[in-house]
């Protein structure tokens, strides 16, 4: 269980390997929790199967690492639809996606009339957790997207503490995420493009420091552009929200006065081990030498 949770907390950073193996262990953990539910394998025409508003995903083409839509449909026509996805009936004979939804896409952008799929009877909140679980650990699903997936499954359980538990994250990963949700529209279109300040860390601290302003936000998030993620989420973290303190803080930091230091200087300080739920952290402390806390 601690390996699997280590890993998962790697993928969510996108320095892990594939996420296949990984996913696997939550799916089987989702699995177990709607073992109640019938699902069988059945040909269902392309014209019944509809997007459900439960599919954490939006933006088809997010992520450097994807392939884009193209490649993905170039692909099932080569070699054929190796995972079919996951639909729930809607009613009147049509099917909402729960998880697949590219593939399907794919297919339908092929032109095909039908495609194997796995159906199964699932409430709106496993239809939501089923379809996070899909995308939830890719380090190219767009961050907005899975921002609204965590607030959406919030709302359902009743908890960011609930979402944490069931997807297998730490609170502090998905509070990071819901974070996002404040700042103006034209910062969020920036969170993952490479530009400025654009990940998740330096956004999210930005968020914190500045969200509920939007024109701060906005002056803030100039301030700390050309900075690379740690340097912008470390001027944005000790601006604690005075914009008159960070242009300081950003004379200094053009000027060198900053002493960066690395992550990996000991696993105590290292900020995946501190994403990890407390009880994992004391565990994976106490299996390593003393020299290395």
């Amino acid at each position: 269980m601690l390996r699997e949770m280590l890993d998962l907390q790697i993928i969510e950073f996108g320095e892990g390997p594939a996420c296949e193996s990984t996913c696997g262990a939550v799916v089987g953990a989702l699995n177990d929790r709607v073992a109640d539910m019938s699902a069988e394998y059945q040909r269902i025409q392309m014209a019944a199967i509809d997007v459900s508003a439960m599919n954490a995903r939006k933006n088809m083409e997010a992520g450097s690492e994807d392939a884009g839509m193209a490649d993905l449909a170039n692909s099932i026509s080569s070699l054929g639809l190796q995972n079919p996805p996951t639909l729930r009936p809607s009613g009147n004979g049509h099917f909402e996606v729960v998880s697949g939804q590219r593939r399907v896409l794919a297919c339908r952008q092929l032109g095909w009339a039908e495609i194997d799929a796995l159906v199964s009877e699932m409430t709106d909140e496993h239809a939501l957790s089923a379809s996070l679980v899909e995308n939830v650990q890719r380090a190219d699903m767009d961050p907005i997207d899975k921002a609204r997936g965590f607030d959406q499954l919030a709302r359902m359980l009743g908890s960011e503490r609930e979402v944490a538990r069931t997807l297998g994250l730490s609170i502090k990963t998905v509070n990071r995420y819901l974070s996002l949700l404040v700042l103006p529209e034209d910062i969020r279109s920036e969170i993952g493009t490479g530009n400025g300040p654009s990940g998740i860390g330096a956004m999210a601290e930005l968020a914190q420091r500045y969200g509920g302003d939007e024109d701060a936000a906005r002056t803030a998030f100039q301030l700390v552009d050309g900075f690379k993620g740690g340097m912008a989420t470390e001027l944005l973290r000790r601006s604690d929200g005075d914009l008159d303190e960070l242009r300081s803080l950003r004379e200094d930091a053009l000027e060198g006065k900053f002493d960066v230091k690395r992550c990996g200087v000991n696993l105590s300080t290292c900020p995946w081990v501190l994403d990890l739920p407390e009880s994992l952290q004391s565990t994976l402390l106490a299996l390593v030498p003393v020299d290395w806390k």
